[in-house]
């Protein structure tokens, strides 16, 4: 089964959610500000719904974390993604804030086809310590791979 054919749409929404989140930052001038934000952002990440919170396995943990990240990924039959993401450090949680941002509620095809270009803009890649940028990575990782999965597993249900 092949993905479907991005469309200019999803690229021009892809730009405003992007241009609205750096926007969030426009007041950061130095990397301590951006850090502190995005710890904010993490202390008004949702937790995830108590019966999913009662699931947690080590299915749902993020490889290559500094530190515990779960996820947990829902897609409706309209193909459009839900996460919750839940994490022991606010750092993390903040991180996870800016994916939620440009990746939630949207279609499997728009978080497949539009990589997380904030992580640039804003240096987080010059900017985070190696582990804080490979849990980031991971997490957006895990993310396009449970889109692809739960696309593949709607366009082509179980027998």
């Amino acid at each position: 089964m092949d993905l479907p054919t991005p469309s200019p749409e999803l690229f021009l929404l892809y730009q405003k959610k992007h241009n609205d989140l750096l926007s969030l930052f426009s007041d950061c001038k130095t990397p301590e500000a951006i850090y502190e934000k995005i710890i904010m952002l993490g202390k008004s990440l949702p937790k995830p719904p108590l019966e999913l919170l009662s699931t947690k396995t080590e299915n749902h943990i993020v490889k290559g974390c500094q530190s515990t990240v779960f996820i947990f990924s829902k897609i409706d039959l309209a193909g459009i993604m839900l996460y919750y993401i839940d994490s022991d450090a606010l750092i993390s949680s903040g991180l996870a804030s800016l994916l939620l941002y440009i990746y939630q509620g949207e279609k499997a095809e728009f978080i497949l086809f539009c990589p997380p270009l904030f992580i640039s803009e804003l240096k987080l890649n010059m900017t985070l310590s190696p582990g804080r940028s490979n849990g980031l990575a991971s997490m957006y990782s895990r993310m396009k791979q449970d889109a692809l999965k739960l696309f593949l597993t709607l366009k082509n249900p179980p027998l």
